[in-house]
C-alpha cells in the first residue's frame, strides 16, 4: 500500500456512516510499524493524522485487516507510539470480544479478588472496577483506584499488570488495552513505507 492508498483508505472508513459520515478535511500518513503480532503474524500498520470538517483532530491506524480511529483532544496527548500498542491491545481485544472467546460476565475463580489483595498491599486504595475479562483461564481486572492519593487508573492480574497516573495520558483510553497490546506484540519496528 503506498501513502495515497492508506489515506484513501483512511478518509473512506471515516466517511463510513457508522463513524462521521463525512469524508475528512485533512488525513496525512504519519509512518508504517512494522510488527508481529499474536493472531494476525506479520504486519505493517500505517498511523495517519486527520482532521475532520468540524474542526475534530485525530489519529487513526490503517491495515489490511483492521481500520480504527481513536480521536480527540486527550487521546492526541497519548505519544504515537504508546498508542500503537494501545490500538494493537484493541485489535486483539475487539475482534475476540465479538466472537465470544472473550467473557465480560463471569463467576471468578478467585483471582480478581486475590489480584485486587495484592493491589491493596501496595497501597492502592479506593479500588472501583470497572471491566473484567475472562481469556482461556486468565481472569484480567480493569480499575480505577488512588496511589498516595492520587488518582490512578490499571488492568491486569497476578502475572502481568500496567498502572497509570491521572496525568499520564494513556489513561485517556481503557487500561486493558495497553495491558493486552504489550501481551500481543512480539517485535516492532518503525518503517518507511
Amino acid at each position: 500500500m503506498n501513502k495515497d492508498q492508506i489515506e484513501e483508505q483512511m478518509a473512506e472508513w471515516l466517511a463510513h456512516p457508522m463513524e462521521f459520515g463525512v469524508r475528512p478535511e485533512m488525513v496525512r500518513f504519519n509512518r508504517t510499524y512494522k510488527a508481529q503480532l499474536i493472531t494476525y503474524g506479520n504486519v505493517q500498520i500505517h498511523l495517519v493524522d486527520y482532521k475532520m470538517p468540524d474542526g475534530i483532530i485525530g489519529r487513526g491506524f490503517v491495515n489490511d485487516n483492521l481500520t480504527w480511529s481513536f480521536l480527540g483532544e486527550p487521546v492526541n496527548l497519548i505519544n504515537d507510539d504508546d498508542l500503537f500498542v494501545a490500538y494493537c491491545g484493541w485489535a486483539w481485544l475487539f475482534p475476540a470480544l465479538q466472537q465470544g472467546t472473550v467473557q465480560t460476565t463471569f463467576v471468578s475463580t478467585g483471582e480478581e479478588s486475590k489480584f485486587l489483595a495484592k493491589k491493596q498491599q501496595e497501597g492502592i486504595t479506593d479500588i472501583e472496577v470497572l471491566s473484567r475479562y475472562k481469556i482461556g483461564t486468565s481472569e484480567l481486572t480493569e480499575y480505577v483506584a488512588r496511589h498516595n492519593g492520587v488518582p490512578v487508573k490499571g488492568a491486569g492480574d497476578l502475572t502481568a499488570e500496567v498502572l497509570f497516573t491521572a496525568s499520564d495520558a494513556r489513561c485517556n483510553l481503557p487500561s486493558i488495552y495497553f495491558l493486552l497490546g504489550e501481551q500481543v506484540i512480539e517485535s516492532i519496528e518503525r518503517a518507511a513505507i
